[in-house]
């Protein structure tokens, strides 16, 4: 079984737009590759599972972390909440891996 995959955030883009609600903009942290889709799928879980309060709208596109912010929040708090649901992801995905290769050694 391969090792799983692994994403790191390697920059802050500059470029920042506007979001689809007023008072709100989307910064950009850019990955270390476009994560695949397994990634993807546990990034998803991993976002639903923090409390909605504590939590801005996140999006994988291609190989960036869009985060929609508010004018009134502070860039590197959502910076680091960025970095740490990346984090979240990857601890998520070598999880699953683990349980299926257990899983796999149990039925041989």
């Amino acid at each position: 079984m391969t090792t799983p995959e692994r994403v790191e955030i390697v920059d802050v883009d500059d470029y920042t737009e506007p979001a689809a609600e007023p008072g709100y903009y989307a910064i950009y942290l850019r990955l270390s590759h476009a994560p695949g889709d397994e990634w993807r799928a546990r990034f998803e879980e991993e976002w639903r599972r923090i409390p909605t309060g504590l939590k801005r709208a996140a999006a994988v596109v291609q190989n960036r972390l869009r985060i929609e912010i508010h004018g009134d929040d502070m860039v590197q708090e959502m910076v680091n909440f960025g970095a740490e649901l990346v984090e979240r992801t990857n601890r998520a995905v070598a999880a699953s891996r683990q349980k299926v290769m257990k899983e796999n050694e149990t039925e041989h």
